[in-house]
């Protein structure tokens, strides 16, 4: 069989060959070399405008195929892996976060707790209530063993102490209470009733001292017959009240003024 050479890569081919076996271009015949063929096989060379599927034995660069792209030229590639390994590791780093979130609360709460039962505790031991003396003693008593005592000053009712005939002259009363406690503050009242309370004489200047000798209180009593507070803020089992001054009775309608110096209640709150 005659043989030919192949313009494209000098391959010795068939002469009879459309396309070189070795690089698939076309052999370029003539009209002439075509003769004899029928005419179908001319309309199909006519009509073919690419190779045939055969092997290739050049680069892809040599037949103008387009390169395979490289990792630099496709960012996409890098996106999917940068979101592989970052995703993870976000999910991860987020679950230990929380995780040591929700301890440090929970610990937060125990200790809240902890706090909240701790003080709930100690307020219910001393809470703020009225505390009572178990006894007391005064610088007088008018017609004592007759219902004027000092005792009558935390009984709860109307019923007053009143020295003997003194107009509160150097008077003193003091209480005893079974235990220290801390005693907040005290409510001083005077006589309710207006004609008694006008026409006895009243406390007025005081100095109040407890078993603490640094702990002493002046305090002026105002002249009338409602409740009156008075902060204490010690501890103490003792407690005692020195009348300095004293408002004087009046008359009214016509009645003398009392000589006695009259107290209705003096009562304690405090702690313990």
């Amino acid at each position: 069989m005659e043989k030919i050479e192949c313009k494209s890569c000098s391959a010795v081919v068939d002469k009879e060959l459309e396309f070189c076996s070795s690089c698939g271009d076309w052999l370029g015949l003539s009209l002439k070399d075509m003769e004899g063929k029928d005419s179908s096989q001319t309309e199909k060379i006519e009509r073919t405008k690419r190779a045939p599927e055969q092997l290739l034995n050049k680069p892809l660069s040599t037949y103008g195929a387009t390169p395979m792209p490289s990792r630099k030229e496709v960012p996409g590639m890098r996106a999917v892996v940068f979101l592989t390994v970052l995703i993870p590791a976000i999910a991860l780093a987020s679950y230990f976060y929380n995780s040591t979130i929700a301890e440090e609360v929970v610990e937060e709460t125990q200790i809240i707790q902890q706090s909240t039962t701790s003080t709930t505790s100690t307020t219910v031991v001393s809470v703020l209530q009225k505390q009572y003396p178990i006894s007391c003693s005064a610088s007088s008593s008018y017609n004592s063993g007759d219902g004027w005592s000092c005792e009558n000053l935390y009984d709860g009712d109307k019923s007053t102490w009143q020295d003997n005939s003194l107009a509160c002259e150097d008077g003193w009363i003091e209480f005893n209470f079974a235990k220290e406690l801390y005693i907040e503050f005290l409510v001083f009242q005077n006589v309710e009733d207006s004609k008694s309370f006008t026409r006895n004489h009243k406390v007025r200047d005081i100095l109040i001292t407890t078993s603490d000798s640094q702990f002493s209180l002046d305090k002026e009593i105002e002249n009338d017959n409602t409740s009156q507070w008075i902060d204490i803020n010690a501890t103490t089992s003792y407690l005692k009240i020195d009348v300095l001054s004293a408002y004087p009775g009046e008359e009214v309608s016509g009645s003398q003024p009392f000589d006695e110096c009259a107290i209705q209640e003096i009562t304690f709150y405090g702690r313990g």
